[in-house]
């Protein structure tokens, strides 16, 4: 037995060897390509010390991120891409064209590096030897240089620019000298100019990947003899082709996915054969198609993924039993008026099941549950009534349930509290009311159940959801204070629960301990604050809603503290006072005064400030000038 394991771990040894050239037994660093590579390295700036190792002390095969060949100890790769997307660990500088002497270099690259105002240098197109060019986001700008085109072994060929890039091309042509090429990729590069795009990359039958994401393509016409029979991934994303999906597209036999989301193409989905019998993820996305689904797609039965979200989309679903596959499933923001499938939930397989902003009528199946490795489901914005099924809460993987802006009524079934992964309960604007099981659900981030039937007090066991983040239970018949075990939520930043019924005092100790508190609208309530003069919140609020509290007669002092106000709403809240100058400096945004007993004139204020005041429920804009007395005009908007 000790001679067959140390066998296998010969073996183990000898396979590392093969996968890592860049372990170097016999070959040593050639002399030239050495100084080469310190000059490549002073023309860099290298704030993480990534470079470290290279110095002329020591082997260049043994540097970090070069790799040699064990033969002829020639550099066959760069591999100076940042570990990490962080600017601040990024290369930035000048590069040397002394990389021009490394002649057997395969592969470069220089991804998410920062060559801000660079453009592509043109001599990388006289590096005959390499394969593989990656200079995605390195900020690099400009044109990219036509003369890699002269680069006829390149295999993969990567250039990404950033949203805000100015890369682009007027012509492709140059991409023909590309013969050998499998995989293109030069998302966010302006090709507008580029018309003859497709007619050009037509030419290389190679490609196994086209990737074209936001390039600002407008034509993509119908070809006559496509040569992508390779074709196994196609990016098309994020352009503005504005009509059809021309049908050649349907006929790539090797296609495995394809991504045409976020263009604005028309109309129904091409009827008649679809020969793409290799496709897994199909995502259509953002467009403006309408129609029913077509056969075609309905009776697919090897798709792993399908986006249809934001289109037209209509018709009937009960075909798509086929889908047994599909792990993931978007149909939201479409027309799909039907009684809600019960084949949708025989799709055993799912993980992540979308259907919000349609039209689906009827209820949820108890036989959801077989949906058994269900993660994240989103119901929400349809026409569903009766109760939630207790048989969704026994699907113990859930991790986000959304069922918001439903007809859904009576008690959360007590088997949420098996959910203990769960993570996004967002079910707002239904008729429905608590369940004391809910607080088992410890991971718990966020718990959304505005414009429900809650009633009675917040419950204490509340505060043991220590995940919490979020919550918004607004808009119900809660009645009582708050609880004082809220405070145990350190980490909530949003707590939103006006328009309640709720009465008493809340403690200035209770807000001090939700340190990371930002959102905090507790308006409509008849609530006291209960705190010493000298009480600062150790909170920042950036949103802050106490219409109808009891704050006193004078404009709480402590409100100078917060420095990062955008709302504030001090509505019906008993105070007779003037309105101090300080308030304008920590409240930038909407203010809301109304319905006090304001007198007298402000003192001289920010030019420009601008404050709002609520007459018969509409926010109307009060004017603050260098001169002082407060301008509120009725019906008058900036």
């Amino acid at each position: 037995m000790g001679g067959l394991r140390l066998f296998s771990e010969f073996l183990l040894i000898a396979a590392i060897l093969l996968c890592f050239p860049s372990i170097n037994t016999d070959a040593t660093c050639i002399t030239s390509e050495k100084q080469a590579l310190l000059g490549f390295k002073k023309s860099l700036i290298d704030p993480s010390g990534r470079l470290s190792s290279w110095n002329d002390n020591v082997d260049c095969c043994q540097w970090q991120a070069v790799i040699c060949s064990n033969k002829s100890g020639h550099v066959i790769q760069l591999r100076l891409q940042n570990p990490v997307d962080d600017l601040e660990l990024a290369l930035s500088g000048n590069i040397n064209h002394s990389l021009l002497n490394l002649t057997q270099l395969r592969h470069l690259d220089l991804s998410l590096n920062d060559f801000s105002g660079l453009q592509i240098p043109t001599f990388l197109g006289s590096l005959k030897s390499l394969r593989y060019l990656n200079l995605s986001q390195a900020r690099f700008q400009g044109m990219v240089p036509y003369q890699l085109g002269n680069l006829s072994s390149l295999r993969t060929f990567s250039v990404v620019g950033e949203f805000w890039s100015s890369l682009h091309s007027d012509n492709l042509q140059w991409l023909a000298g590309l013969s050998n090429l499998k995989h293109l990729e030069l998302s966010h590069v302006d090709l507008s100019p580029a018309s003859n795009w497709l007619q050009v990359i037509n030419m290389i039958p190679s490609l196994v990947e086209i990737r074209l994401s936001s390039c600002h393509l407008f034509q993509i016409s119908q070809l006559i003899h496509s040569n992508f029979s390779s074709l196994t991934v196609l990016d098309l994303s994020g352009n503005d082709f504005r009509h059809f999906i021309p049908r050649w597209i349907f006929y790539l036999p090797s296609l495995a996915s394809l991504d045409l989301s976020k263009n604005l193409f028309l109309g129904p989905l091409p009827r008649g054969p679809w020969n793409m019998t290799s496709l897994n993820y199909l995502d259509l996305s953002s467009n403006h198609l309408d129609g029913s689904l077509p056969d075609e797609l309905i009776h697919r039965n090897n798709l792993i993924s399908l986006n249809l979200q934001g289109n037209q989309f209509e018709g009937s679903l009960d075909g798509i039993r086929n889908w047994s596959s599909l792990v993931s499933l978007n149909l939201s923001e479409n027309h799909f008026t039907t009684i809600l499938p019960n084949v949708l939930f025989t799709l055993s397989s799912l993980v992540s099941l979308d259907l919000r902003s349609n039209q689906f009528q009827g209820y949820i199946p108890g036989f959801i549950a077989n949906i058994s490795n269900l993660q994240n489901l989103d119901l929400s914005h349809n026409n569903l009534s009766s109760s939630l099924p207790s048989e969704l809460f026994t699907l113990k993987d859930l991790v986000t349930v959304d069922a918001g802006g439903n007809h859904l009524s009576g008690p959360i079934p007590s088997t949420i509290g098996n959910c203990t992964k769960l993570k996004h309960l967002r079910l707002t604007d239904n008729s429905l009311a608590m369940s004391k099981w809910l607080y088992n659900c410890t991971s718990l981030e966020l718990l959304g159940l505005r414009g429900n039937a809650l009633s009675g007090s917040i419950p204490s066991n509340l505060g043991k959801l220590s995940s919490l983040e979020y919550i918004d239970i607004s808009k119900n018949k809660l009645t009582g204070t708050l609880p004082e075990s809220l405070g145990q939520l350190s980490k909530l930043e949003t707590l939103l629960i006006y328009n309640n019924l709720m009465e008493g005092m809340v403690s200035g100790i209770l807000l001090d301990n939700l340190t990371s508190l930002k959102y905090f609208d507790a308006s409509g309530n008849s609530l006291t604050l209960k705190a010493n003069a000298s009480w600062i919140p150790r909170a920042q609020f950036e949103r802050l809603g106490l219409g109808s509290w009891n704050l006193g007669l004078q404009f709480p002092i402590w409100l100078q503290s917060q420095k990062n106000l955008q709302y504030l709403n001090l509505s019906s809240t008993r105070i007779s006072d003037t309105i101090p100058s300080w308030l304008f400096n920590s409240a930038t945004g909407v203010v809301s005064l109304s319905h006090n007993q304001l007198h007298g004139s402000s003192s001289p204020l920010y030019s420009g400030s601008q404050l709002f005041s609520v007459a018969s429920g509409d926010l109307v804009p009060c004017l603050i000038s260098d001169a002082g007395p407060l301008n509120c005009l009725p019906g008058v908007t900036s």
